[in-house]
């Protein structure tokens, strides 16, 4: 990866695509995408000085609290890709950033995330300090022009896989990176979708975070539909002690000629 020059208010990264980060089709995975705009992210926050080691001095964190993406295309393995985010808002206790991926002039996905401020040593959301918003400068535009409404309720489950946490998934926040929720969630995926159709959009919000030790259950629904060639999908991530839900999301699916 490296990082290019960038203006102001953006930040651009520039990354090829490795064969780890493509499916059996050798094509990009979602996961790989959604990290990269992750990285961009942690990366933007370093330039402006108010990266992980300045917020982990201070007991400060970002959390990731819904992501809204439009896929357009999943590159080829070895493609090189550029992720441009930037903050479209900077509230006092949430905030916005939009990301766009382009492979060369051609569209891969956008993205509007919203994020909480949160101090870790509390555990509990808390204002965005001065020294924090004042170091970014915002640009109201949007990368996707979407609202943050909730995802379709999953009920009744259809299907529901478990998965305990493993060690290797807990990130330097001490719970599961948001990446691992999604997933889980493409685990449950009937198989034939998952091989004849690609991922189209994704709204995933995310509730409780997920530590150490933990059980998760990912189930699903399929959500009604008039289009033979599109499937949508409700998701639940629950974990039992204690029984609440940690995340809920939908997601519809195209056939690749569509995509």
């Amino acid at each position: 990866m490296e990082e290019k020059p960038n203006n102001p208010v953006k930040f651009e990264l520039v990354f090829d695509l490795r064969y780890q980060d493509t499916d059996s089709r050798l094509a990009a995975t979602p996961r790989s995408l959604l990290s990269a705009m992750q990285e961009a992210a942690i990366l933007h926050s370093e330039q402006v000085e108010r990266g992980i080691s300045w917020l982990s001095e201070r007991r400060l964190s970002w959390m990731l609290v819904q992501t809204r993406v439009e896929f357009t295309n999943f590159p080829p393995w070895r493609s090189r890709l550029e992720v441009t985010t930037w903050p479209s808002e900077m509230g006092r206790l949430l905030s916005r950033r939009e990301f766009v991926l382009r492979n060369g002039l051609e569209p891969v996905a956008r993205a509007t995330t919203l994020w909480a401020f949160m101090d870790t040593a509390r555990r509990r959301v808390t204002r965005v300090p001065s020294e924090v918003s004042g170091a970014f400068r915002v640009d109201c535009e949007r990368a996707l022009e979407r609202r943050f409404r909730r995802p379709a309720a999953c009920d009744p489950l259809e299907r529901q896989e478990n998965f305990p946490v493993q060690r290797w998934e807990i990130d330097f926040n001490e719970h599961v990176n948001n990446i691992r929720y999604l997933d889980w969630m493409l685990e449950t995926i009937p198989t034939d979708t998952y091989r004849d159709f690609v991922l189209r959009e994704l709204n995933i919000r995310f509730q409780k975070e997920v530590g150490p030790g933990m059980n998760v259950f990912a189930g699903i629904m399929e959500l009604p539909g008039t289009d033979p060639e599109e499937r949508r999908f409700a998701h639940e991530i629950r974990v039992s002690e204690p029984d609440q839900t940690i995340a809920s999301a939908e997601t519809t699916w195209v056939r690749p000629d569509k995509a």
